[in-house]
């Protein structure tokens, strides 16, 4: 029975995260058609892709319930404790810089440019600090399922500055593309 919801679980995550994939990959070849960073809040792309990040979060953290076994002997506290550690640290970041940078701005609206604080030293420090969350919780979650789609989450982290950069450029002009020189990409 586990093993049925788990499978459910994974292909409702991986089905989401691959249309999120499709939808972007269709954005850099489609002129005018754009999904991310979506064109307004109202619009059917800002939508869909809460549907979809939903979609793919919420079966994630229904599988690694599921999967979760737990381990056994010092190295499984070893295991557990760095994995607690990166997932309070990346994703407490993670939540701390996008509310310093404002929900709706992080979410594609055209809110001011941040170039201060963390944005001084990487132009995606959510997405970095969010790797180390994501690397905790596979520790935590010790499943190749589970594993494989922070994979997939780590991978559009990699892929979503490559869509948000052109746009950042069309509405920051070159105060953005001066930021660009002097900070990179992620570290």
């Amino acid at each position: 029975m586990n093993i049925m919801w788990s499978s459910l679980a994974f292909s409702l995550s991986l089905g989401a995260a691959g249309m999120i994939l499709i939808l972007s990959f269709v954005s850099t070849l489609v002129k005018g058609f754009q999904f991310w960073p979506p064109p307004a809040k109202d619009s059917w792309q800002h939508r869909l892709f809460l549907v979809l990040f939903r979609g793919f979060l919420y079966p994630l953290i229904a599988l690694t319930v599921l999967e979760f076994n737990l381990l056994r002997g010092n190295l499984a506290l070893i295991q557990y404790g760095a994995g607690a550690l990166l997932v309070l640290v990346g994703f407490g970041l993670a939540f701390a810089i996008t509310f310093n940078l404002g929900w709706r701005n992080a979410f594609g609206e055209k809110l001011g440019l941040r170039t201060t604080g963390w944005f001084s030293r990487s132009r995606n420090p959510i997405y970095v600090v969010t790797w180390i969350g994501l690397i905790g919780w596979g520790l935590i979650a010790n499943s190749w399922m589970v594993s494989v789609l922070l994979a997939i989450w780590g991978a559009l982290y990699v892929l979503a500055p490559f869509l948000e950069e052109p746009w950042l450029e069309r509405e920051y002009g070159q105060a953005y593309r001066d930021y660009k020189e002097r900070t990179p990409r992620f570290i």
